[in-house]
């Protein structure tokens, strides 16, 4: 199962669908009221993304933001179909993010699904001073421990909001940031750069092909992003937008993850698998490609 956990939270460690929050900047002191400052910014919304090899969408993948008067809620989704030397094997993975208006994090919970799991992991901060964790895995015993802190809390997930929402990010720029690692149960300081800057035009909406019964492109968007990467060849590299959410990211080489709008990341891709009594279908429309 290991390599399979690692590779889904791979995906979801590019998202940049996590809260503007992240461990300490280098710099000493402030991070607490530049994060709270930051938290102003936090706004509700959704993203979706198609997921594709190098020709095929093999998947589809959803980040989301929900805010009240005392919590802010992230949710991020994936599901796809990787295929292997034997098989093709289908994976879903979600991690739900819980943190206070201020950006600190009050809880988590990270799962697998379909061929993957089941598999999940739930983190919960009691206090400023400790993380309860409980593992859960098929086949295995429960394994629940408590982690001392000794500093604030943050997940992989929420880096690039942090980097966007605390100063617009500029070519040659490189932060550092304490994570905790949900996957390894560990804290390591992480350097992240920013490599370049370039356009995307991007699908915001889409219209229903009579003809061929699918979703094709009707508006699109230009969007101004920046490419982050982990110097230490990790997970956390992609490229990000001004509000610091992801539009394109390629975890593995034949693995690509591209902003676009709901019926293209979703509907062609759900209507493109095989149903009861029914081959296997799949879509067969290639991915635009990146700028």
């Amino acid at each position: 199962m290991r390599p399979r956990v690692l590779a889904a939270g791979t995906i979801l460690a590019l998202w940049a669908g996590g809260l503007a929050v992240l461990a300490r900047r280098q710099r000493p002191g402030g991070e607490a009221a530049r994060l709270a400052r930051a938290a102003l910014f936090v706004s509700p919304g959704a993203d979706y993304y198609v997921v594709s090899d190098s020709s095929h969408q093999i998947g589809f993948a959803s980040s989301t933001i929900d805010t009240s008067a005392a919590n802010i809620q992230i949710v991020d989704f994936v599901e796809a179909d990787m295929d292997s030397v034997v098989t093709r094997k289908r994976f879903s993975a979600r991690m739900t993010i819980r943190l206070s208006r201020t950006l600190l994090l009050k809880g988590f919970r990270y799962e697998l699904g379909a061929d993957a799991g089941p598999y999940a992991v739930t983190g919960a901060v009691l206090g400023d001073s400790v993380l309860v964790l409980t593992v859960r895995a098929r086949g295995t015993r429960t394994i629940s421990r408590r982690i001392p802190l000794h500093g604030p809390l943050f997940l992989p997930t929420m880096v690039p909001m942090v980097i966007a929402l605390g100063d617009r990010p500029r070519v040659g720029q490189s932060y550092s940031y304490d994570i905790f690692d949900p996957l390894t149960d560990s804290t390591a300081v992480t350097t992240i750069a920013v490599r370049a800057e370039s356009l995307f035009v991007l699908p915001d909406s889409a219209t229903l092909d009579t003809r061929t019964g699918r979703w094709t492109e009707a508006h699109v968007d230009t969007v101004r992003a920046w490419r982050i990467e982990d110097t230490s060849g990790g997970r956390l590299t992609g490229w990000i937008d001004a509000s610091g959410r992801m539009v394109e990211a390629q975890p593995f080489p034949r693995m690509r993850m591209r902003r676009s709008a709901y019926e293209l990341a979703y509907s062609n891709w759900s209507r493109s698998q095989p149903r009861p009594g029914h081959p296997a279908g799949r879509d067969s429309s290639p991915i635009p490609s990146s700028p």
